[in-house]
């Protein structure tokens, strides 16, 4: 997804914006305004936007039976999901602060006033969180699901040191909302997206009582932790391009050896003495070769798949020959008078790779697969 153009929607701007995606949760929704109605009569103007993914459970007409002002329900057919729907609340809104917010009652209304303070002072961006002092978790959490939040929190460190980051009730002014770039979210964690791509660097964690769901039904799943792995990998790549292209780089050369010595084995085993050891030593570089480029333009140069494979291929051998080269000497002049055994393999390509994977990965880099990566601020 691109960066939405709309930030800045500026007919009846007001103090506070709302923005509550929704899917079959109709039952939450009475409820919910019902306790915005009771912050917003404290003295605190606020609208709310209902971003509804056509769920065709009585929401429209819930909204419409309602007839407040200050609510307002979209209703999208297309391109749906949880983080598209926050996305297109959010350019539609128009409050000098923009709070985002689940609508199942797990997030309470009420401590809207103290992301308010916190955004009034240092904080660019407030968090509602379970785990500082003050917040809480209802009874009724699983050790799995626990472990799973830790988990997740802890993937989430190279970016935010934010206690809560899978949080969805998020706090931020307009101009930090205007400031985003490159807005790319998956899965349904879009408050790690919007630290990350904002820039925040001010990030104020408010004490929240995280309520278990009282309508609809969970929307954790394999599916959306597989989402959240996905998402975490592609902040990565736009926050740290380098190491997110070396580190792969380097992990698929390490099993580019192991892919290499097997083969030394294999091949001894299948065929003995029936073929030359320098061919077996060639068949066997040449096949980790092909794996080595295989791995390496899927996960260390992502950005430059779009071009021509085969272009990309003939100058990955190129660049990589001298380290082949290495490896080919050295594990020859291990073989000795018997064949080489899978370790004196290892330690052939262990020198080859040593020598060349910095090498390599610069010189790769620059002329194979030389796309720009994405600059996020590595």
């Amino acid at each position: 997804m691109t960066q939405l153009q709309d930030k800045t929607a500026n007919t009846h701007a007001c103090e506070v914006s709302i923005i509550v995606p929704t899917y079959q949760e109709a039952d939450a929704l009475g409820p919910l305004i019902e306790r915005i109605g009771a912050v917003r009569g404290g003295g605190l103007d606020l609208k709310v936007i209902i971003v509804d993914d056509n769920s065709q459970d009585g929401t429209e007409e819930l909204i419409a039976s309602i007839g407040l002002p200050w609510v307002r329900l979209i209703t999208r057919t297309e391109d749906r999901g949880l983080s598209s729907a926050v996305l297109c609340g959010l350019a539609q809104a128009n409050g000098r602060v923009l709070i985002v917010m689940d609508a199942d009652l797990s997030h309470p209304p009420e401590v809207i006033p103290n992301f308010i303070a916190a955004l009034d002072g240092a904080a660019d961006f407030v968090v509602g969180s379970r785990y500082v002092p003050g917040g809480s978790t209802e009874d009724g959490w699983g050790v799995l699901r626990w472990i799973n939040s830790k988990i997740a929190t802890w993937m989430a460190r190279p970016f935010t040191t934010v206690r809560d980051p899978m949080s969805g009730f998020l706090g931020f002014r307009r101009e930090t909302w205007s400031a985003a770039v490159d807005l790319d979210p998956v899965g349904y964690k879009i408050g790690l997206e919007l630290i990350v791509k904002c820039r925040c660097r001010h990030v104020t964690e408010v004490p929240i009582h995280f309520s278990t769901r009282r309508y609809g039904q969970s929307k954790l799943s394999l599916r959306v932790q597989l989402q959240y792995l996905t998402h975490i990998i592609r902040l990565a790549r736009w926050k740290f391009p380098g190491w997110s292209s070396f580190v792969p780089f380097a992990m698929v050369g390490l099993s580019g050896i192991a892919v290499y010595a097997f083969l030394l084995w294999l091949l001894q085993a299948w065929f003995g003495e029936r073929i030359s050891e320098d061919l077996q030593i060639i068949i066997a570089i040449a096949i980790a070769m092909v794996w080595n480029f295989i791995f390496d333009r899927w996960l260390a140069f992502w950005y430059a798949r779009r071009r021509s494979i085969v272009r990309q291929f003939v100058g990955f051998l190129a660049v990589c020959s001298i380290p082949v080269i290495v490896n080919f000497f050295v594990t020859r002049w291990l073989i000795d008078d018997q064949f080489v055994t899978p370790a004196a393999g290892v330690v052939g390509a262990l020198v080859g790779s040593t020598a060349g994977v910095i090498f390599n990965w610069v010189v790769v880099r620059a002329f194979v697969f030389r796309t720009q990566t994405p600059a996020g601020g590595d």
